[in-house]
């Protein structure tokens, strides 16, 4: 059961989404809140799964706002334009929903909490890349390097800019990392950590310590799998 925490301060669109969830198994809405501050206690207290999170709650500061919290729950951001999309998606969001919403959007929202949507349950929008590059240029010192994508081992978010490395090297690109992931195949590049994305071809092996997963990379690097992205690698094991 994925427990879910709605924060908005207009309550006709908290209304909707607990109405919509309310109707689909295996999602429970365990409260709501429409301030900054009501938030952060109800984060902490209940540890939701799930918080739906309008963007201009506490004047625009939902952003920062998590991060006060101790409890890190997956984040759809809601909002009434898209004007905040990028931002969102560069702070880590699940997904980012468009008010009023429609209830195919909303599902396709709760279909990626519990694991990576099909080709057919995207979204057409913006937000729902059809085709990956083979290619990609990152910053190399004074000058752009191209990079094959099958050559990235894995990434590594470092503040508002992540560091690639690959079979060349590593380089530093100035995109946030969940910039870089919406950009990536998602049947090749996994998200399994707050600060991580690994290449699926370069992972040799898992294994479990003192409850906790951990991916070897063929190069030997250890990555700890966090708990909210335990089931992208769920999905891998026979």
């Amino acid at each position: 059961m994925n427990t879910i925490l709605i924060a908005d301060p207009e309550p006709m669109f908290r209304l909707q989404i607990r109405q919509h969830i309310g109707s689909r198994p295996g999602f429970r809405v365990v409260g709501e809140c429409g301030n900054q501050h009501e938030t952060i206690r109800y984060v902490n207290a209940l540890e939701p799964d799930v918080l739906f999170l309008d963007v201009q709650l506490g004047g625009g500061k939902a952003f920062s706002l998590i991060q006060q919290a101790d409890h890190l729950p997956k984040i759809i951001y809601t909002a009434q334009s898209e004007l905040h999309a990028l931002q969102a998606f560069d702070h880590q969001a699940l997904d980012y929903l468009l008010k009023p919403y429609g209830g195919a959007r909303l599902d396709a929202a709760l279909q990626r909490v519990t694991g990576r949507p099909t080709a057919d349950s995207l979204p057409d929008n913006a937000f729902a890349a059809q085709s990956y590059r083979k290619n990609l240029f990152v910053g190399d010192g004074v000058r752009l390097q191209c990079i094959a994508v099958n050559d990235i081992r894995y990434l590594k978010a470092a503040g508002d800019y992540t560091v690639v490395y690959t079979e060349q090297g590593e380089f530093l690109s100035s995109s946030g990392i969940g910039n870089i992931e919406r950009r990536l195949d998602p049947t090749l590049f996994i998200r399994v950590h707050r600060s991580f994305i690994v290449n699926v071809e370069r992972v040799d092996a898992c294994y479990r310590d003192i409850g906790k997963l951990y991916l070897v990379m063929k190069n030997g690097q250890e990555i700890n799998v966090g708990k909210r992205y335990l089931n992208h690698i769920k999905s891998l094991i026979l």
